[in-house]
């Protein structure tokens, strides 16, 4: 196995080497930072706007997103029907994401098509008007989605954990808003994010071939963005310990859904990214991973365990993503428990630490098949302030590492006393989770 991971080894540092880091090209445009990827393949390019800005920013939960959801909704000069008819015609797609820390706004086209596809996504950006019908029924439509997620058990979850788990920090509401904060968001205000929007700091990650730069023009002369503006620094004290599990009954709940959790500091984090991507992925990255052959292959508990431990800028969180039947519930969760306990002692058989280590760094090669996932790499690793030669290194850190140093991450990401537990299911499983700690009943309406 050992001579496997070093084979790999060789063939991805130099594969990295050659393919990854000497195809970035850094230049800028004016104030605008660019990151470019030259792609012959096909032509056709991708452009990804990363805004430095995100929904901490939100003067009302949910602001920020619906800016970017309404963004085509109309301009003083067309509609919403003749903005999608022209961007239809010219085969554009447009996407964005919204987190707590950044938005990105993507578009995707031919470059022969670079100037009025990327003349008009500047106008957008500079003349959106956010017409009323169009905003009402934007928000008749979200406010129906939060009424029927209760019908979306996973779905439910998420949300009421995130609100949970983050609690008494900036990133506890939802990107996506409130049934009462829906009520407050106006034209105007979504207007005045837009402005905010244009003026924060911006960088362009670009995919495509020679002709992509002549959105630099377009950019320069439609767009006009500013880059006045930085988000603030976010620091958080480290989360208290937890003494309930909390229950939230739905209607019709016949398993229940498992999340388990809790938020990590920056100072937390450390520089520890690649020994909590390993130990996410020990723990529940395939179906070979810890939690599923003990949940699943070997008791039954479930259908499928995952684990995560992701890293934004000045937070991270780490947790498991699971769900069993009413009547196993209290089960799996103290299974999960003792798992962690057995991990963080260094009871690790060598076997399914080194199969982790192949299975790592054999597929390292395959997320960059597309450049546009390449992109997207990039893009977090300047999120997250990484040099980017890590990247490259990424399989040599990982046959680096040693059960030890898998137990220590396991220690210091899940510690059980600050795993927030909560369980979206029947009432009725008030009396088994209370074998494992104290339960605390929430009324589902009340995360909405």
């Amino acid at each position: 196995m050992k001579k496997i991971i070093l084979l790999c080894l060789v063939s991805f540092s130099a594969f990295a080497k050659t393919s990854f880091l000497d195809s970035v090209n850094r230049t800028k445009w004016g104030d605008l930072d660019v990151v470019w990827i030259e792609d012959d393949k096909f032509p056709k390019f991708t452009a990804s706007f990363y805004f430095q800005d995100g929904a901490l920013q939100d003067s009302i939960p949910g602001l920020t997103q619906t800016t970017f959801d309404l963004l085509t909704s109309g301009t003083s000069k067309h509609s919403q029907r003749e903005l999608s008819e022209f961007f239809d015609f010219y085969g554009a797609n447009l996407r964005h994401t919204v987190t707590h820390e950044y938005s990105v706004f993507s578009v995707q086209g031919l470059t022969r098509d670079i100037v009025p596809v990327m003349g008009k996504v500047c106008e957008l950006f500079r003349d959106s008007q956010y017409p009323v019908n169009e905003l009402n029924s934007h928000t008749s439509r979200a406010k129906s989605h939060l009424k029927n997620l209760v019908t979306s058990h996973s779905a439910i979850a998420d949300r009421v954990f995130r609100n949970i788990s983050l609690e008494k920090t900036p990133y506890a509401q939802p990107v996506e808003g409130t049934l009462e904060s829906f009520d407050k968001i106006k034209a105007q205000s979504l207007k005045d994010r837009l402005t905010q929007l244009n003026q924060t700091k911006k960088v362009l990650y670009l995919a495509g071939p020679k002709d992509a730069k002549s959105m630099e023009a377009v950019i320069a002369k439609e767009c006009r963005w500013k880059n006045n503006s930085e988000p603030r620094e976010v620091s958080l004290s480290k989360p208290e310990s937890q003494s309930a599990i909390y229950l939230v009954p739905v209607p019709g709940a016949n398993q229940a859904q498992i999340r388990i959790g809790r938020y990590l500091t920056r100072s937390e984090v450390g520089n520890k990214f690649d020994q909590y991507h390993f130990l996410a992925g020990f723990m529940g990255g395939s179906f070979t991973s810890k939690l599923v052959q003990e949940l699943r292959v070997k008791r039954g508990l479930t259908y499928s365990a995952g684990a995560y431990v992701s890293i934004q800028k000045d937070y991270g969180r780490a947790g498991v993503t699971t769900f069993s039947k009413n009547e196993t519930t209290a089960e799996a969760i103290a299974l999960i428990r003792d798992i962690f306990a057995e991990v963080g002692a260094g009871q690790i058989t060598p076997k399914e630490f080194e199969h982790q280590q192949g299975h790592q760094i054999g597929g390292y090669a395959f997320g960059f098949e597309e450049t546009t996932a390449f992109l997207a790499q990039i893009m977090l690793y300047d999120h997250q302030k990484r040099d980017l030669e890590e990247l490259a290194k990424f399989p040599e850190s990982i046959a680096k590492l040693r059960p030890t140093d898998l137990a220590t991450a396991d220690l210091e990401a899940f510690q059980w006393d600050r795993m927030t537990i909560v369980v979206i299911g029947d009432k009725s499983l008030e009396k088994s989770l209370s074998k494992i700690r104290p339960v605390r009943v929430l009324d589902y309406k009340k995360f909405l």
